[in-house]
């Protein structure tokens, strides 16, 4: 079976390496966008308590709350109603988006929660406005505790990609769903794919780990 996986991975390798780099340019954008909206989102609802952070508050309730293949498809094929088009490839970035910067959110609310009250204070004592104290003090103490968890989420956005199969994006599962069509081995066409999940994520977790223990962020654990 393994063989035959093989040799069916080696004769469509075009297929799943062009589904490989869609996933992981998807991947790609959408952490880099998830970061901004997700680091913006967790430091609005730590210091707010006004209608940003309740707005906040919505918004990763929201994705908290329902399936991400839910958010796709009313992305997909709701925002057209209103006059919103984008590319099945486009859709998919700002769904990885959308779901990936709420969680986000969370993390870096909690890394900034996380640090004792008495530094606030004292940078208050200090005459510091609000935004001098999250760039100066907080942002710089919750980088250690969050960071772990920001980098393992692009592993998560490999495998949340997957999804995106559903709207015709050829990424990895899409990739294999073609070649298994075409040749009637899908078990032998997904193991192919489950293969390269495995062997992506994995080198990618190893060099998450690399990254921490040299930046010395080693003693958080990543989720």
């Amino acid at each position: 079976m393994f063989t035959t996986a093989y040799d069916l991975f080696w004769q469509y390798r075009d297929v799943y390496l062009r589904g490989l780099a869609n996933a992981l340019t998807a991947a790609a954008f959408g952490l880099v966008l998830s970061l901004f909206v997700g680091v913006l989102a967790g430091v609005v609802r730590f210091s707010s308590r006004g209608i940003a952070g309740r707005i906040v508050g919505i918004y990763v309730s929201i994705v908290r709350n329902t399936p991400m293949l839910v958010q796709v498809y009313f992305i997909y094929f709701g925002l057209p109603a209103i006059g919103i088009t984008m590319s099945a490839f486009a859709t998919g970035v700002v769904a990885l988006t959308f779901n990936s910067g709420a969680y986000i959110a969370e993390i870096a609310r909690g890394g900034l929660a996380a640090i004792p009250q008495g530094q606030t204070e004292a940078a208050m004592a200090l005459g510091l406005n609000q935004r001098v104290l999250l760039a100066r003090v907080l942002v710089p103490q919750a980088a250690p505790t969050v960071l772990p968890a920001i980098t393992g989420q692009f592993v998560q956005l490999i495998k949340d990609t997957s999804l995106l199969y559903t709207i015709a994006v050829l990424e990895i599962t899409k990739a294999a769903d073609d070649v298994g069509n075409e040749t009637y081995q899908f078990l032998e066409a997904y193991l192919a794919s489950c293969v390269i999940y495995v062997v992506i994520c994995a080198v990618l977790n190893l060099l998450v780990d690399q990254y921490e223990r040299r930046a010395g962020f080693s003693r958080h654990r990543r989720v």
